[in-house]
Parts: structure tokens; sequence; C-alpha cells
């Protein structure tokens, strides 16, 4: 029970209502977003896979491809997960709807096995809703608050965000600030209690992801470098949570931008380079000239051969840093 307002949705659990995807209103908005250069779209109330169909159709009649986030909050997207995970690009645990559609109790367990699924995929998640809402009218989240945004955090989510919090809360910046200190605590203090993703990787580029962190832990490197064209290989080596950080270097603009979303990746748009050597040269002047690396630190450097083929991840490079020339 509670007050009725202007532009709320209409929540009716455990009925599977059949509308379109998109309306109207939702495919102006997405050519409008098209046009105007964002970086990513989310689909709110997916249910199946072929959701992301009218999407694609749309970007396609734009000459716009861009990510795809599925906002999973209703009962039908959580029973077909693994082709949803397949289908879109990232997710998001959007847990004020999926509290209403399901139980409250089974929501934490659903928020697990969501981030685990895409983790296993390499898709970035968000966990999403009411995550610091005490803070819309109090200078200070509640101790239960402070423990959901960190567990978020070593659950293994990607990002944390904020909603009624900060558009309509009274302490936005007080919310941002406070979520980022959550955060960054818990990355500094808790990283090795990040949840591990328990899996056998398959492709090629995924067992160089895995090598080049298990490489750069047992060598001691100061950063892993990852050469990227579609953020494929970066996606890879962002969801092991390896202690040791990760530089990608990109040529692709939005690609760049793509990727500020996954976890622990410092992305920098660059040159497309001819070859691996003069990829390995790169890194040897940019690390110096960013301040991440001095002469004689160990980096280990992931690419692809041949130059310029997205999905050939399958080189795995030690290299330490050298004077320059």
């Amino acid at each position: 029970a509670g007050p009725v307002s202007n532009h709320k949705g209409i929540n009716l659990p455990g009925v599977a209502v059949n509308v379109p995807a998109l309306s109207d209103k939702d495919e102006a908005d997405l050519r409008w977003a098209l046009q105007n250069g964002f970086d990513m779209i989310a689909l709110s109330f997916v249910r199946r896979a072929d959701d992301i169909n009218r999407v694609h159709e749309i970007m396609d009649e734009e000459g716009v491809r861009l990510p795809v986030i599925a906002k999973i909050e209703k009962p039908q997207a959580v029973e077909n997960l693994n082709e949803i995970v397949d289908a879109f690009d990232g997710f998001m645990v959007a847990r004020g709807d999926l509290g209403v559609e399901l139980p409250l109790e089974e929501v934490p367990l659903v928020q697990k096995r969501i981030i685990r699924k895409a983790r296993k995929w390499a898709k970035p998640v968000i966990v999403a809703t009411q995550m610091l809402d005490s803070m819309i009218s109090a200078p200070r989240p509640t101790r239960a608050e402070t423990s959901d945004v960190a567990n978020a955090v070593l659950d293994g989510a990607d990002a944390v965000m904020l909603s009624g919090e900060t558009s309509v809360g009274a302490y936005p910046v007080e919310t941002v600030l406070t979520m980022a200190r959550i955060v960054e605590n818990t990355e500094r203090h808790g990283i090795k209690e990040i949840s591990k993703i328990k899996w056998d990787p398959h492709t090629t580029g995924g067992v160089i992801a895995m090598s080049a962190a298990q490489a750069a832990q047992q060598l001691g490197a100061k950063y892993m470098v990852a050469f990227t064209q579609s953020g494929d290989t970066a996606r890879r080596m962002s969801r092991l949570r390896a202690e040791i950080p990760l530089v990608v270097f990109t040529p692709e603009e939005k690609t760049a931008h793509w990727l500020t979303l996954c976890w622990g990746a410092q992305v920098f748009t660059t040159p497309s380079y001819p070859s691996n050597e003069d990829m390995v040269v790169a890194v040897n002047e940019i690390m110096q000239d960013l301040g991440l690396a001095k002469v004689g630190d160990p980096v280990v450097i992931v690419f692809g051969s041949p130059i310029g083929v997205i999905g050939k991840t399958n080189t795995l490079r030690v290299h330490r840093i050298k004077e320059r020339d």
C-alpha cells in the first residue's frame, strides 16, 4: 500500500504480460540515443533472448551498433538466463522490480547467480537499485546498506549503480562519494575475498587471459597489458579479478568507452600498430610516460596475430621495461 503518483510502473507479479520489448516511445528514444553519440543501451524488462532483435534492427537502420545491457527484473528473465547471457552484451541486476516480481528472499541468490553467469561469459554486470536508499533523505547510509554495496563488490560485480539516491535525493554528491569510498576500501583490503569463477576456458583467448594472470602473479609483474580491437581480450582478463592491475590499449574509441564498465580496466586509446614488436615498443614508452612503470619492471603483454583481426588473441609476452632508445 502507498500513495499513487505519476510516471510510475505497474507490477503484476506472477502474470506473464505479452507486450513488445520496445514501445513506440522506446524506439524513438533509441533512435535519438544512436544519433547522439551514446556509449551503450539498457533494455528494460527483458524476458527472452530475442527481445534484443528489434534493438539490433533499429541499430542497423541507423548504422550504429552499440552494446546492449539486459536489465534483469522479470521472473521470465531469470528462467531464461542462459540464453539471455548469450545474446546480450552486459547485464543489470535491477533489484527493485525483481524484488516485487520474485519473493524477497530469492533476490540475493538470484543476484549472485546472475553475476556468476555473466563473469563466466566475460560480460560486465551492474548491481543496481536501493543500494544506499536511506541517503535519499539522510546524509549517511545504514550499516546494512554499506554491507550491501561491499558484498556486491565481493560477489564480483563490475559496477554498482545509484538511482533514486541521485535522481531525487537530497544528498546526491555525498551519496556518490560514499559509494565510491565503500567500493575503493573493499577492493583495496578485500581483493583476495572477491569471488573467483571456477571454470576451464575452452577458447584460445580464454586460455591466454588466464595464463597471463597466472604469469603476472608468479613473476610479480607490475601490470598486465592487453591490446584489443573489440574489447573481448580485456573482458576475459577483467573477469579474473587478478591482483595485478590491468591496462588496456585499443585504437577504437567506442571500445574504450565500453570497457570503462569492466572491473579493474584502465583503458587508453592508442594508434593501430603495424606489428607486435611495435606494440611492445609502445608499451615500453607509454607505461613510462604515464608513470605506471619504470625501467626494470616486468609487464605481461597480451595481443593477437595477425594484427587487427578480431578474436585472434593468441600471444603472451613477458617484457621488462627498458631505457628508451
